[in-house]
């Protein structure tokens, strides 16, 4: 899969700048190692299958976005274009989803 990132900030984890996003070192980490996987799958029947994403749908106002966990405090929360070949990720936030 292809992935982009909707908030240019966000972007920055991939790179030697990614403390600017302010998220914790261990979160940035396990999100590469997450943002890897994403890239590998080919569809998101596959990442249904990879038990250790916790990937689900998103419900009510959250409707047609996407989210795998990236540790026990931290989700990504992203959409899917299945209409791109190859399918393409929007990344659009990685939260804290138990404040």
């Amino acid at each position: 899969m292809e992935i982009v990132f909707a908030d240019p900030d966000l972007e920055q984890i991939e790179t030697n700048e990614a403390g600017a996003t302010r998220l914790p070192v261990a979160v940035i980490k396990s999100a590469r190692r997450k943002l890897t996987v994403l890239r590998a799958a080919p569809d998101d029947r596959t990442m249904r299958n990879w038990k250790s994403l916790h990937y689900e749908k998103l419900k009510g106002d959250r409707e047609g976005r996407r989210s795998i966990r990236i540790n026990k405090q931290y989700r990504m929360v992203f959409t899917i274009d299945s209409e791109t070949e190859p399918q393409t990720i929007t990344v659009l936030a990685i939260e804290d989803y138990h404040p």
